[in-house]
């Protein structure tokens, strides 16, 4: 679902990333945050390189999206910090809405 919405380049890059955040990070936030991270990372024998092809995967997909805009040489180091700032506010942000409403404030700061 991800890669469907920042496909969609006939809206703005930010909306795309915002609500393609959303999909991947957005269901997990606060106490859900932590106890999924828990569980992944108590069961990578039973998950199997899911765990790690799937957030590369994540990352390529936000890079390529800010690469159409910026280029590649800048769009890796900031589809980096994104990610890091979704980690952060998924476990800082109490509800689904309030995750979404502070990451639309730094992907606007990143992708001036």
């Amino acid at each position: 679902m991800a890669e469907d919405l920042l496909a969609d380049v006939d809206r703005p890059l930010p909306e795309r990333l915002v609500e393609a955040f959303g999909q991947w990070a957005g269901r997990y936030v606060g106490p859900l945050a932590r106890d999924v991270a828990a569980v992944i990372a108590g069961n990578t024998n039973l998950l199997g390189e899911i765990t790690q092809t799937a957030p590369r995967r994540f990352e390529e997909l936000i890079t390529g999206a800010i690469a159409v805009e910026s280029g590649q040489e800048t769009a890796a180091p900031v589809a980096q910090t994104m990610i890091s700032a979704s980690i952060g506010l998924q476990h800082r942000a109490a509800t689904r809405e309030s995750y979404l409403e502070r990451l639309r404030v730094a992907v606007e700061l990143l992708v001036r």
